[in-house]
């Protein structure tokens, strides 16, 4: 990503638009929608507005997958992680990137006062730290 520095704020790599899913949403309707959208990871809405969200990730998916679990018929509240790492858009790039690190995490959440404004992956930073 030209002209965007690893101490430049996370920000400058989160889009506006985060992807999300019902709690009462299946599994299968998780992994289209996370394939339609090139997606590795949905926020859970919990309908509170207090900031709290869970978040399902491809991973869990694919451990439902090696469990022999009906996607189908699987409900994403009994899959999705309640514990969300963040950081706030103010972070750099570098900082974000060292708390995937230490997290062993390939998402993340980025956080306005709190709040969940938009998620980057690993390979949002590995484009811009191999630049």
């Amino acid at each position: 990503m030209a002209g965007i520095l690893p101490t430049d704020p996370i920000s400058k790599l989160t889009s506006l638009a985060v992807a999300s899913i019902a709690p009462s949403g299946t599994l299968q309707a998780a992994a289209e929608a996370m394939t339609s959208e090139e997606l590795g990871l949905l926020v859970v809405t919990t309908g509170k507005d207090d900031g709290s969200v869970s978040v399902l990730s491809e991973r869990d998916i694919v451990a439902a997958v090696a469990e022999g679990l009906d996607l189908s018929t699987e409900r994403v509240v009994d899959h999705c992680r309640s514990e969300v790492v963040a950081v706030e858009e103010t972070v750099s790039i570098n900082d974000a990137a060292r708390t995937m690190a230490e997290a062993q995490i390939r998402h993340l959440a980025v956080a306005r006062d709190g709040y969940v404004v938009g998620i980057v992956s690993i390979r949002d930073i590995i484009v811009v730290l191999a630049d």
